[in-house]
């Protein structure tokens, strides 16, 4: 059975853009209140509602104002922000968050009121002048917070800043912190930070349940290093609390924090609705996650989890729970929470799962990875509402009948698996999109896949076909079918009637000719992939192609390019690698839109003046042939991005290789050049810029020739 490999699933992560911080307003400020003015005690001997006039006075009043503000229920309508942002499953037309989302535009509110205070900024301090109003009036608010600081650690300085929705927080993102103060859990932003966000960072946590836990308790202000304090309970209001994440499903970034245990007082966090603890170190999920009543998505990807929490399968409001690359063997799955949209459990070692109840919401569900080898029939019948179902890379061997029951599937992933047949079953998926059965035995399909009306993509790469059912044109809208790596000695007939067939890939099979009796009909077919195999000619009616832009033909027995390939004017990719072909014909430089020529391991000896005409090429690349010499005319590759000539039998550039823009990649090794030295070629394109710059003169380069090759002696 072929090596597994992790496949990629769609992303669930909705990345996060922080605005930078605002910039530090005036010392001349609007301060207005919504209602009566703060209580503050009346000075003797004046009038009730009008403010002392001693100096000492007016700053108590002014400090009066300024909590009366923070502590107002208007900051606290203003911070509560918008709707939790939306979050794509990666299931066709399906948000798994859908309340709206709105930005603030302004960090102040505009209040009606029957008076006003202004601050002045003087040189004894701020005083606050009465503005008599004779009729309301809008003045304008601004929040308190906007200027509330704190050290995170020694040097990172952080304060609140407005995310997307308009909701105040920190990003301590990537800052390589190994330690927090304690400072931020004391202070008043640690009331009003609605999300945090300290990915990417090396912070531990290895308290482990049932230890005496000291953190919230020090009285100093840092903590054993590396060390995540266990205060959390002071964020009142935090929504979204991030200790790692992954940058994207196909980059390498992926990197949490080094944290084995979660800080207990997160589970006292009632308003958090996103946590993360994706690629960290964590060996056990504490039953308290239960008391996260309003969690909505719940990442633990990538840690070194054994066992399987039920607790998560307790929170009312869980609508992602990601699970994938851990160690678990065995999932218990008979109480899913109905709100419950996408579990990802790839990666694992399960082999087996237990029973999923019949009322659940799944739209996805991800094991690929796994070793489960066997479904439980009954399982199937269980996800009525599912979408995304990926099985891939396992060692199952039978897909039971009751798979036909998921009316609502679109997409299923069967590859990397060990089925040597497909259950007919699997075509009573009406509304299937997308079927990948490559890597496994199956030496047919059944007729019954005609059935599958809706379907877009066909993979069956890797089998052990030899032919196809002629049913299969009854998938009137099939865009894409691969094929390769099969045991067809000829393209199947019912190509010829699949005619919305846009990519049709046929590599590493056994197929002799290029019947463009079959092909000409797909008047649509954008790729056509037949490399490795046994392919002697291509026929001139391959113009017929009218819609074709890519053509791989690599690994075959070719000996020539006909020229009826130049007819093909949307040609965009040509790739003739590991051929026979002696000559680039002319008539290839007519190909106006080309973009791409691959022709390594031939039997060229030279590059045709006329290839100076391809204005559109960006990549040439004729390595390991004969080629002696390069035209002048090479030049006029305007936009050209790389050129490989390595391997091959060349004495000397031309001198117009000098009109190259330096950006481009040029690749010259193992070959025997003079002009320039193959030591200054081999460096790239500047060097042989400088090169030719210096020393054009034939003479002279021969004298050069001779110094490099004494002081390599």
């Amino acid at each position: 059975m072929p090596s597994k490999s992790i496949k990629s699933t769609p992303s669930l992560r909705s990345s996060t853009k922080v605005h930078p911080q605002s910039s530090v307003k005036s010392d001349t400020q609007a301060l207005v209140l919504n209602g009566n003015e703060p209580a503050v005690q009346q000075e003797p001997g004046t009038t009730p509602g009008t403010r002392p006039t001693s100096s000492a006075k007016q700053d108590a009043y002014t400090e009066a104002l300024k909590r009366s503000l923070m502590e107002s229920q208007i900051e606290r309508d203003f911070l509560s922000g918008a709707a939790l942002s939306r979050y794509n499953t990666g299931v066709e037309d399906h948000n798994l968050f859908s309340a709206n989302t709105s930005t603030l535009s302004e960090r102040m509110l505009t209040i009606t009121t029957g008076f006003s205070f202004a601050t002045t900024a003087t040189a004894e301090g701020r005083e606050i002048e009465d503005i008599e109003a004779e009729d309301f009036q809008e003045f304008r608010i601004e929040t308190a917070t906007d200027k509330m600081k704190v050290n995170l650690t020694d040097d990172l300085v952080v304060s609140l800043t407005p995310r997307d929705d308009g909701k105040p927080g920190i990003n301590a993102s990537w800052q390589s912190i190994t330690e927090i103060r304690t400072d931020i859990f004391e202070s008043r932003i640690a009331e009003k930070c609605a999300w945090f966000d300290l990915s990417g960072n090396s912070l531990k946590f290895d308290c482990y349940a049932g230890e005496s836990n000291v953190l919230g308790t020090v009285k100093s202000r840092k903590l054993t290093p590396g060390q995540v304090p266990d205060m959390w309970s002071s964020f009142q209001s935090l929504e979204d609390l991030t200790f790692g994440q992954s940058c994207s499903e196909e980059s390498t970034c992926k990197r949490g924090n080094l944290l084995r245990n979660i800080p207990t007082s997160i589970f006292t966090l009632k308003t958090l609705k996103i946590l993360s603890f994706s690629s960290n170190n964590l060996q056990e999920i504490p039953a308290e996650v239960a008391n996260l009543v309003n969690l909505e998505r719940l990442s633990l990807d990538d840690n070194e989890l054994l066992e399987f929490q039920p607790a998560l399968l307790e929170l009312p409001k869980l609508k992602l729970l990601d699970l994938d690359n851990n160690s678990l063997e065995h999932v218990d799955l008979t109480t899913l929470p109905r709100t419950l949209r996408c579990l990802r459990l790839k990666g694992n070692n399960i082999s087996h799962i237990s029973l999923l109840p019949c009322k659940n919401s799944l739209y996805q569900l991800d094991l690929s990875c796994n070793n489960l080898k066997n479904v439980d029939s009954i399982a199937f019948k269980c996800l009525v509402k599912l979408k995304y179902f990926d099985l891939s890379s396992n060692v199952i061997e039978k897909v039971p009948g009751t798979i036909g029951k998921l009316e609502n599937l679109r997409k299923l992933y069967l590859d990397d698996n060990m089925l040597e047949t497909l259950n007919p079953s699997i075509c009573l998926l009406q509304k299937l999109n997308v079927l990948n059965l490559s890597e496994n035995s199956l030496s047919e399909l059944p007729p019954e896949i005609g059935n599958l009306s809706c379907l877009r993509e066909l993979h069956v790469e890797n089998n052990e076909l030899e032919n196809l059912p002629g049913e299969l044109d009854r998938i009137t809208r099939l865009l894409t079918l691969c094929l390769s790596g099969n045991k067809l000695v000829a393209i199947p007939p019912v190509i010829a009637r699949l005619s919305y067939l846009r990519d049709l890939l046929l590599f590493n099979n056994k197929i002799r000719k290029l019947d463009m009796t079959l092909l000409a009909p797909c008047q649509n077919l954008v790729v056509l992939g037949l490399a490795m195999n046994r392919i002697k000619v291509i026929p001139a009616e391959i113009a017929q192609l009218e819609s074709v832009r890519i053509i791989q033909l690599d690994g075959n027995r070719l000996t020539t390019i006909p020229d009826g390939i130049s007819e093909v004017k949307t040609l965009k990719y040509l790739s003739l690698c590991n051929n026979r072909i002696e000559y680039i014909p002319d008539s290839l430089s007519t190909l106006s839109n080309l973009v791409g020529l691959l022709m390594d391991g031939n039997s060229l000896t030279e590059v045709p003046t006329s290839i100076g005409q391809l204005k559109n090429l960006r990549v040439l690349s004729v390595r390991q042939n004969y080629i002696e010499t390069i035209p002048e005319s090479i030049s006029l590759l305007v936009n050209i991005e790389l050129m490989d000539i390595c391997d091959n039998r060349l004495t000397r550039l031309p001198t117009t290789i000098s009109e190259f823009n330096e950006q481009v990649e040029f690749k010259t090794s193992n070959n025997q050049l003079t002009l320039p030295p193959q030591q200054v070629a081999d460096k790239g394109i500047i060097s042989i810029k400088a090169f030719l710059e210096a020393h054009g003169d034939a003479a002279e380069v021969e004298s050069v020739q001779s110094e490099f090759e004494t002081t390599a002696i």
